[in-house]
């Protein structure tokens, strides 16, 4: 049995004989399936022996490959078992997921894990067949995609720090090569050797022949697509994730609920788990969660590329803007469509910036903490609402008798200018007055005039609709551009 699926491994462990047989384990795929899978495994690998003492973990580096196999060839002091578990392997993603490792080297950069950033380049270039070296003079070809990601100044940074490590793609082969040829070697009696890794690791490659050959292939994967077959297989992963949690807290859930909760998280085995046990957590001595647990604890996470471009730009990051723009645009969205999400996104920054100068809004103060910012300025915000409010019923009352007649939508438009329409949760208030911080209110109305004018050109001329948003990013983002 060379290759199982995650679904498979309980039935696999009952088998004793088949674990003492099986020196190498290699388990892929999405990362929590991995995390259960590699548990139970080693746990009845260790057979009773006490893990500190028989277990090894090693960081899923390719310069640690080397250390592994040594130590998987040295005896151990005690009892002749011993297991390495090389964790988080970063030696075999595929080429289909470029985007994503994009996405990885790009967080990490914000985030100035220089470290994890270029380890993330070294697996790219290597995949692409990119001399690392070489890009210190600038993206050599194969490196576009990442270029709109983080610049040519991000992949020359990148560049000189694999450089002055003495990382090199061709080196990452190598180490491959030297555990492909320990595996075909064999290892003592007792030692097994168990790899994890959050990719996807291709099947014509020579390494996961091997393993199918000397080991077993413990499948993780996930299908990641929009078809219903994918949709049909994520639904019965979280399925399963819930169905275990309430089994062991002796909760209950209505069925309609899980669709509520998959649509807040989208396909996110960690961030659903979680959200599940909070809500058992909340429910207390009540055996059923109810819907509003859900909307009571529960917050939307599910990745939406619309939401990440309005949140790129009340940011100013214009790469991230541009990123997600071309995503949307190459999704079928009409230009149109993103204009409305972002007129939205700076008309809520103008309601943000104007509390924030107004009377009521002394209270608010740039970096404060969110439970003193519920404390202090979200009853402001609610009386700042309440003077837009009666401003709004003034105009109304000025109007002529005609437009006096279309008071009920006038008084839509004042509840619509509500900053904080759901007091209860305040917190994408809080986020919002923050992010108006990266704009002057003269930049915000300078913004609206921008998109007033995209919107006349999108309709009334023949232009292209992704030049004239990338121009309308570059305006809105460009000026005073937070790095």
């Amino acid at each position: 049995m060379p290759e199982i699926s995650h679904l498979q491994l309980s039935d696999y462990l009952l088998q004793p004989e088949g674990l003492t047989a099986t020196a190498v384990y290699l388990i892929h795929g999405e990362p929590m399936l991995v995390e259960q899978c590699a548990e139970p495994l080693i746990e009845k690998l260790l057979n009773g022996a006490l893990r500190e003492i028989s277990c090894e973990v090693m960081e899923g580096a390719a310069e640690n490959i080397l250390d592994a196999i040594e130590r998987m060839n040295t005896y151990a002091l005690s009892a002749g078992l011993k297991i390495v578990w090389f964790k988080e392997a970063r030696l075999f993603d595929s080429g289909g997921n470029q985007q994503r490792l994009v996405d990885q080297i790009r967080e990490a950069l914000e985030s100035d894990h220089l470290e994890r950033a270029a380890k993330g380049f070294l697996t790219l270039c290597a995949r692409l067949g990119v001399d690392t070296h070489s890009a210190r003079q600038g993206p050599p070809a194969g490196l576009e995609l990442l270029q709109s990601a983080v610049g040519e100044d991000g992949i020359v940074r990148l560049s000189t720090y694999c450089h002055e490590c003495g990382w090199s793609a061709a080196a990452s082969d190598d180490y491959l090569q030297a555990l492909e040829l320990a595996i075909q070697k064999g290892f003592p009696q007792q030692h097994y050797l168990v790899i994890t890794t959050a990719a996807k690791v291709p099947k014509n490659r020579k390494f996961y022949k091997i393993i199918q050959a000397r080991g077993l292939i413990i499948d993780c994967n996930i299908p990641q697509g929009e078809r219903r077959a994918d949709k049909l297989a994520q639904e019965a992963v979280l399925r399963r994730i819930l169905a275990d949690c309430l089994d062991k807290s002796g909760k209950r859930m209505g069925p309609a609920l899980f669709a509520t909760l998959s649509q807040l998280t989208g396909f996110d085995p960690p961030t659903f788990r979680d959200n599940v046990e909070k809500l058992i957590d909340y429910a207390g001595k009540r055996n059923e969660i109810t819907a509003a647990d859900v909307e009571a604890v529960v917050r939307r996470t599910k990745s939406d590329p619309l939401f990440e471009l309005t949140n790129a730009v009340a940011e100013r990051n214009l790469i991230n803007a541009l990123f997600y723009l071309h995503t949307l645009l190459n999704s079928g969205w009409h230009a149109l469509q993103i204009l409305a999400a972002l007129a939205n996104q700076i008309r809520k920054l103008i309601v943000a910036k104007d509390f924030a100068t107004s009377v009521p809004g002394r209270s608010w103060r740039s970096g404060m903490a969110y439970p003193q910012f519920q404390n202090e300025v979200l009853p402001a915000v609610q009386a700042y609402d309440a003077q837009v409010d009666e401003q709004m019923h003034r105009w109304t009352e000025n109007a002529s008798a005609t437009e006096s007649k279309g008071s009920p939508g006038a008084k839509k438009d004042g509840f619509d200018l509500a900053l904080a329409s759901n007091p209860g949760n305040a917190y994408p208030l809080y986020q919002t007055l923050l992010k108006s911080e990266n704009f002057q209110l003269s930049e915000l109305v300078q913004a609206m005039i921008d998109l007033n004018q995209t919107d006349g050109l999108l309709k009334s001329t023949g232009q292209d609709p992704a030049v004239l948003m990338k121009k309308l990013l570059m305006a809105i983002c460009g000026k005073g551009r937070k790095s």
